[in-house]
């Protein structure tokens, strides 16, 4: 048998982050119904709706910024859970040109 600690799969975690992340501000998530969905998350499960408008809300999660940020969907849009996640970053734009792909130029 040979060392396993010498091996290593393709997805290998970085030694280094890509970027400074310092938490989830918020998922994002779809419901057909969202009246309905902020009611539950406000009145039983006693979370406070910060921002509320026609199509989405935002509900508090704990005392750290965390949000669940609610949706309407849209027509028969499938609901794909969650529909996003955003990280908290100190530094926006750091965050957004690490994770940017390389651009490649193709020769015309």
């Amino acid at each position: 048998m040979g060392d396993v600690s010498q091996k290593h799969s393709a997805q290998t975690v970085r030694d280094v982050p890509l970027f400074d992340g310092r938490g989830i501000d918020h998922v994002g998530i779809r419901y057909h119904d969202l009246q309905k969905a902020v009611g539950w998350f406000r009145d039983t499960l006693g979370l406070p709706v910060d921002h509320e408008t026609r199509t989405m809300a935002f509900v508090r999660v704990g005392g750290d910024g965390s949000h669940l940020a609610l949706f309407q969907a849209e027509g028969d849009e499938p609901l794909r859970q969650p529909h996003h996640v955003a990280l908290r970053v100190p530094d926006t734009a750091a965050a957004e040109a690490a994770a940017e792909p390389p651009i490649r130029q193709v020769a015309p």
